[in-house]
């Protein structure tokens, strides 16, 4: 599994780009989400987290509203602009344990699409766990074919290449999962040298 400082630094990275929102929003796509970028499929997927109403557990009927309630907002707004359409948070501590559990996950997925994952180096893991975030498994398996017999190949060079997401993903975002290939293929050619 991702070690600490691995998980450590994904959690910040994903804070960064994500942001970290205790209240329910909606994200690019118009579905409600909490936390780090974590969707909520569903209202049973919301009523199964630990919400709170100030200090109390929220109920069942109060998870309902707020979801309903900023299901009808409309997308493409700050996280911020929802929080007027809702009355509950959930912890930083939920947040954590939250993106951990997306963290070991999506690493066992990066497992399955490339058998040498954990043999590659940090910043290439790095660079595969932000891509799956935003795209999901099933994405990166079929839609990025050049992107993945790079990675597969060791080709770091072209994986950062083709590396590059569309919108929403922002240009600051790229460049930092591009930089992350890049330096593995300049360190693998550092490597070679006698």
């Amino acid at each position: 599994m991702a070690s600490a400082i691995e998980k450590a630094t994904l959690r910040a990275k994903m804070e960064k780009y994500e942001g970290k929102v205790s209240h329910m929003y909606l994200d690019s796509k118009g579905f409600v989400t909490v936390g780090v970028g974590h969707l909520l499929k569903d209202l049973a997927s919301a009523q199964k987290l630990n919400f709170k109403n100030g200090n109390v557990r929220a109920s069942k009927d109060e998870v309902r509203t707020d979801y309903e309630t900023v299901k009808k907002q409309s997308k493409n707004r700050l996280a911020s602009f929802y929080k007027k359409y809702t009355s509950l948070q959930i912890s930083s501590f939920d947040i954590d344990l939250l993106t951990n559990n997306h963290i070991d996950s999506f690493e066992i997925e990066l497992k399955r699409l490339f058998s040498d994952f954990s043999k590659y180096p940090s910043e290439v893991r790095l660079a595969l766990f932000d891509i799956i975030f935003n795209v999901g498994m099933t994405d990166l398996r079929s839609n990025w074919p050049k992107f993945t017999k790079a990675v597969k190949a060791k080709d770091w060079a072209v994986a950062a290449k083709e590396s590059n997401r569309k919108y929403p993903i922002s240009a600051e975002r790229n460049k930092y999962v591009r930089g992350l290939f890049e330096s593995a293929a300049k360190n693998a050619k550092l490597s070679l040298k006698p």
